[in-house]
């Protein structure tokens, strides 16, 4: 675990130099931007991960955690009850810590974009809850600790609802295609996370979850790209 403090201090650290040349210069802003196109890398990594798993793995009904646990076997933590053997569990973790950094690390460089208010404010503070949520669940593996690994993660499950639906708001005069797309893919991640508490697949839905979002922070990095 030691290594996963070690890789997270790293990117705070350059997170925070960036936050401080934001104003300076437009690397800041052009790292905040790669920071959420990077996202689109996630699925098509998780897709690898679970291509070297040793036991069953169903992406329908099990959680994107399990590819993160570090030991074989079955009850590794209190909800698995199943056989779990991820021989890339310790890269699956790395990639929750970076996602998760790269989450936040977009959010604040990426602010001036959406305007100042304390709609947008509270909109970029919630992306970094949500990211440092993400990456808190690649730092405790669910068989490390059970606990640290999900109280953290479970505002992921829906603190970007609010985000999206304030930055929405603030950028609808501007820019009206981009807060469309915006409420769109909201509600398709509002809709995934209803369908989980009403006994659809867990694990599909807990990608949907997590896809509609990262994909309208890619789409919407790409568009300001563009723009910029």
């Amino acid at each position: 675990m030691l290594e996963y403090w070690i890789v997270t201090v790293i990117l705070i650290i350059i997170a925070a130099v960036l936050y401080n040349y934001r104003n300076k210069s437009s690397f800041p802003v052009k790292f905040g931007l790669l920071s959420w196109m990077a996202l689109l890398v996630y699925f098509p990594a998780e897709m690898l991960i679970i291509s070297r798993i040793t036991k069953p793995y169903s992406i329908m009904n099990q959680a994107m955690s399990d590819l993160g646990v570090l030991s074989c076997g079955s009850d590794t933590y209190p909800l698995a009850v199943y056989e779990i053997c991820s021989p890339m569990a310790h890269e699956m973790n790395i990639i929750f810590i970076l996602a998760g950094m790269l989450i936040a690390t977009g959010a604040v460089l990426l602010h001036r974009f959406w305007g100042n208010s304390r709609w947008t404010d509270s909109a970029t503070i919630l992306f970094v809850i949500y990211g440092i949520g993400y990456t808190l669940s690649g730092v405790y593996p669910a068989d490390v600790n059970f606990w640290a690994h999900t109280l953290p993660s479970l505002p992921t499950m829906f603190v970007h609802f609010p985000a999206m639906y304030f930055i929405s708001k603030a950028i609808k005069d501007k820019w009206p295609g981009l807060s469309r797309f915006t409420l769109i893919c909201m509600m398709i991640s509002a809709l995934s996370l209803i369908l989980i508490i009403i006994g659809f697949p867990a694990g599909l839905m807990q990608r949907l979850i997590y896809f509609s979002a990262w994909f309208w922070m890619s789409m919407t990095a790409i568009i300001l790209w563009r723009k910029s």
